[in-house]
């Protein structure tokens, strides 16, 4: 019969673990050192691009083609890079050397430098490039250099056979060890035990007593005289058997008296044995029906399970479709909104323009019955006069009237580009919410409705200004299309602080108000007074959106029947200095 050796089997475990070991470590190590390779040669991409950006730059805004070539094949010359691109302003390329990734994989004009990451074994370094010229900087191109995995592993090889030699040296050296140590204090002992047990001699325990050398202070010590006590107890028990044999004589005589009898009793209780089993066999039955009725019922519910996983999945799939649905309408909602600025906006400015248009024609009317009593000499000094007078007039209703349509057309400006951004802006508060309201008065002026603003004038922060302008037109909106409804006139108060970082907002109309019902599906998707009159019922839920997502901060609304609509805000914000400039005075 094979065996398997017990050394053999744990030196086996014992090196694999080793090995397992020692592969994970030296693995681990040279992705480390790979990964520092790689910083170093970005650390060198950048500072080479620090060298020659100076003279590179230069020779952009010179566009002097040549000595651009120079420098990148100069560039290009240096060990540590593997290729280059080199583009104008308008993101064209001018130079493309070695290898590179792809012009689509670069970034679009970001204005600071920009390390790439890895992709298909190239890395590199983006920086665009400035020239400084009478205190102001033009971006005239920008320079991508390369370095590539090829680098990377050439720099590496002396470190990587030094790993390998270590890992070989050490590997070596414990294999010897193992195998001598394995040998001497488990094989050897081993093979002397199997030999003194196989001579073991069953009907003469006390000569088969174990005797190992050097194997007093271990296991094999153990083991030698828990073998030997296992052989006196042996002896002992072959006494006590001789001594049982004969007492098991005298019970066996005995036992056959006892059969005879217990073939009789037997012989009495078989009839009644064979009326239990045939009992038992028709239980048997009965359960047999009942485990298959209970497969049947398993299977129907397995069944059931399945369809209603197949039924969850279609419930799935439809939530994604109406999810995207209402996004798509959360966006034609704004789009609506912008719409809605132009239509009243470009009513507003038709009038300041119609009489821009009636004072030119009046000015060149006059300007024509001058030219003519000037030819034919009838030229008065009172008829010159009166011209003056109504000239001045002219141009003043023109000046008046251009300036007026130049703020509307400032403020829909202003508004409708924030409402459709995401960017940070510097803003002074009081100025930009007058100018949110501003690109309002059109609708404000049509519903006869006063807009209050209550905050202070040196409030300066940077925030998402085009979700403050869009929370605020809708909240403005909806009082306008919904609690004045009906009204001659509507009074709003918005009042602003800023406590800390936070800023505060309450918004008050003397509206119609919602009742307890209307109030608590009030930020609801969908929900509208209107439904059949043209209402989305997304107005209050983009304000919900935008607070609670866009600006992380907390919205809540208080209304009662007939007693108006409140809605208080908050939001977190960087505070400026007061003596900051903002990017939005106001007017």
């Amino acid at each position: 019969m094979q065996y398997k050796s017990i050394s053999r089997t744990l030196l086996t475990r014992v090196l694999s673990v080793y090995f397992v070991i020692t592969f994970i470590v030296t693995t681990a190590h040279i992705v480390g050192e790979y990964n520092n390779t790689k910083r170093s040669l970005a650390i060198e991409l950048e500072n080479q691009h620090n060298t020659f950006s100076a003279s590179l730059t230069r020779s952009l805004w010179e566009f002097n083609n040549q000595q651009i070539q120079a420098l990148a094949d100069g560039l290009i010359s240096i060990p540590a890079i593997g290729g280059l691109v080199i583009r104008d302003d308008r993101g064209q390329l001018i130079v493309q050397m070695g290898q590179t990734l792809p012009l689509n994989a670069l970034p679009n004009n970001p204005e600071s430098p920009v390390k790439i990451s890895e992709r298909d074994g190239i890395f590199g370094h983006y920086s665009p490039l400035a020239f400084e010229f009478s205190g102001q900087s033009t971006l005239v191109g920008d320079i991508t250099l390369f370095s590539n995995r090829d680098v990377a592993i050439e720099r590496l090889k002396v470190s990587l056979l030094f790993l390998l030699g270590n890992a070989i040296i050490k590997t070596t050296f414990l294999l010897l060890l193992f195998t001598y140590a394995f040998n001497k204090m488990l094989t050897r002992p081993m093979q002397e035990l199997t030999t003194q047990i196989e001579a073991f001699e069953p009907n003469s325990p006390d000569e088969s007593r174990l005797n190992l050398s050097n194997a007093k202070e271990n296991e094999f010590g153990l083991l030698e005289g828990a073998f030997n006590e296992l052989l006196d107890k042996i002896s002992e028990y072959q006494t006590d058997l001789q001594r049982t044999q004969d007492k098991l004589v005298h019970a066996n005589r005995r036992l056959d008296e006892q059969n005879d009898l217990l073939e009789q009793e037997v012989a009495r209780k078989t009839s009644g044995m064979s009326k239990l089993m045939l009992d038992l066999e028709e239980r048997r039955l009965d359960l047999e029906k009942r485990q298959y009725e209970l497969e049947r019922e398993i299977q129907q519910r397995r069944l059931t399970e399945a369809t209603l996983k197949r039924t969850n999945e279609r419930l799935k799939d439809s939530l994604d479709t109406i999810k995207t649905a209402q996004s798509k309408l959360v966006e034609s909602e704004k789009l609506a909104s912008l719409g809605g600025l132009v239509a009243g906006i470009a009513h507003d400015v038709n009038t300041p323009i119609g009489i821009g248009v009636t004072a030119t024609s009046f000015l060149a009317d006059r300007v024509e019955a001058l030219a003519i009593a000037l030819d034919d000499q009838t030229l008065t000094q009172s008829q010159m006069k009166r011209f003056i007078d109504e000239a001045r007039e002219s141009v003043q209703l023109l000046e008046n009237n251009l300036h007026r349509a130049r703020e509307l057309m400032s403020s829909f400006k202003e508004v409708a580009v924030d409402q459709s951004s995401d960017a940070m802006r510097d803003i002074s508060l009081a100025a930009y919410m007058r100018n949110v309201v501003k690109s309002l008065h059109p609708t404000l002026k049509k519903q006869n409705v006063s807009i209050d603003i209550e905050c202070d004038e040196t409030i300066k922060v940077k925030c998402l200004a085009g979700a403050l302008a869009q929370i605020l037109t809708n909240m403005i909106m909806n009082s306008v299309i919904h609690g004045f409804e009906g009204k001659e006139s509507g009074h709003i108060t918005i009042q602003a602080k800023l406590d800390k970082d936070v800023l505060e907002f309450l918004y008050n109309d003397d509206g119609l108000g919602l009742s307890e019902e209307q109030l608590e599906h009030l930020f609801d998707p969908f929900f509208t007074t209107k439904a059949n009159r043209g209402g989305s019922g997304l107005g209050t839920h983009i304000i919900y959106t935008l607070v609670r997502e866009t600006l992380n901060g907390e919205v809540n609304a208080f209304s009662e029947q007939g007693k108006g609509l409140s809605y208080q805000f908050s939001f977190p914000v960087v505070p400026l200095e007061k003596d900051a400039e903002a990017t939005d005075n106001g007017y």
